[in-house]
């Protein structure tokens, strides 16, 4: 088993229908927002219409049990912050904010979670307690995973871990297997001060999550992307921003980021990956390189001050490629889909299993750990009757 700590966001859990969320902040132009009836990128993950089997029009329906109580079936809004915006490449579109770091260079940043329960629900952050014991954590050289940093001015002042955006991302398949990929290149590295993870010492010691996103770039230049990176513009946009983002918007102070799609006892959810403390997941995932969070203690999960939660990795879940000739309907999705090998490949998310996600369990945490396994063999048991 191979443990690997990163940072991400819960954003939605969803049981049923892709219901769309009312905007608390100015929304980003329509294309990132498209159809929820224009379906979804991967026949796995697809989720019915709350109208599936009826003879009501889904505009007809009622509001989703989930909006009385998170419990039920129905979408669950947990980053509160922004937007999930549905449809065949989900997004979210959340605030975007501006920093100076010591060094006097302005870089731009996001914020997810934080240990102040309080600020928490008044932002529309995700709760994650477990961040406290973040800030304990050290490494060998006395480098904690939570750089200490106080607020001037309502806003973070003095970072001094910045990120460069200029590598390319690529990834190659491996020889005998996808994974492990024979090239795997971030296409973003933090230096080693740089954590995604900040504790306001004059603001109660909380910890937030505050992945960097963008680096010293004027308004004028990043307005130009409000409405998305045009293709003959990409190279230079993402030499500059991170990976996943989508657009950028610091006249409506927004930015709108690619999802990644995992479950959680049962749920589908979406969630983004901003930083990793291994250039694997963050080269597969299109996260940034930040080994400072390799100072976060792993292997002790749910245990007394442990700050990280499980993810599980399927490595040889099927692929494309195992569906056999001549499938019904001329199928090119292989329906059980899943794992490293596929996401090497380019077919879509590896569709990670959470351990635990807001409002089904009280152990979240933005820390996860990949547990890996033998996604493949694992099925074929469950097929024989032997597990």
């Amino acid at each position: 088993m191979m443990l690997i700590s990163f940072t991400i966001a819960l954003l939605a859990a969803k049981d049923g229908l892709c219901a769309n969320i009312p905007l608390r902040r100015r929304q980003m132009p329509y294309q990132f927002s498209p159809d929820p009836a224009s379906g979804l990128d991967d026949p796995t993950v697809q989720i019915a219409d709350a109208s599936f089997g009826t003879a009501i029009a889904a505009g007809y329906q009622g509001p989703s049990a989930s909006s009385q109580n998170p419990a039920l079936v129905g979408p669950v809004d947990l980053l509160r912050s922004g937007r999930v915006n549905h449809g065949l490449k989900p997004n979210y579109t959340m605030p975007l904010y501006y920093g100076m770091s010591a060094s006097n260079a302005s870089y731009w940043w996001i914020a997810t979670d934080t240990s102040d329960k309080g600020n928490a629900k008044q932002l529309g952050l995700n709760y994650a307690p477990k961040l406290r014991f973040a800030a304990q954590s050290m490494d060998a050289q006395g480098m904690k995973a939570a750089e200490q940093l106080e607020l001037v001015n309502n806003n973070i002042y003095g970072r001094r871990g910045m990120v460069d955006f200029s590598p390319v991302r690529n990834t190659v398949a491996g020889n005998s297997t996808p994974f492990p990929p024979a090239i795997a290149e971030p296409g973003s590295r933090g230096d080693a001060e740089y954590t995604p993870l900040v504790q306001l010492t004059n603001a109660g010691n909380e910890v937030w999550n505050a992945p960097i996103i963008a680096g010293d770039l004027t308004e004028e230049y990043l307005n130009q992307f409000c409405d998305g990176v045009p293709t003959d513009r990409a190279e230079d946009f993402y030499s500059k921003v991170h990976d996943q983002v989508l657009a950028i918007c610091p006249r409506d102070q927004v930015v709108t980021f690619a999802t990644v799609r995992g479950f959680s006892f049962g749920k589908s959810l979406l969630y983004i990956v901003p930083d990793s403390s291994d250039v694997l997941p963050a080269a597969i995932d299109g996260g940034t390189y930040a080994p400072r969070l390799g100072a976060v203690r792993t292997g002790q999960d749910d245990a007394l001050f442990s700050a990280v939660e499980r993810i599980f990795v399927s490595t040889n879940g099927y692929t494309n490629r195992d569906l056999p000739s001549g499938a019904p309907n001329n199928e090119i999705h292989h329906p059980w889909r899943q794992g490293l090998d596929s996401a090497v490949l380019g077919e879509g998310n590896p569709l990670n299993v959470f351990g635990a996600i807001p409002t089904v369990a009280f152990d979240y945490s933005p820390l996860g750990i990949s547990s890996f396994g033998l996604g493949r063999s694992i099925q074929s048991e469950m097929a024989s009757g032997n597990v």
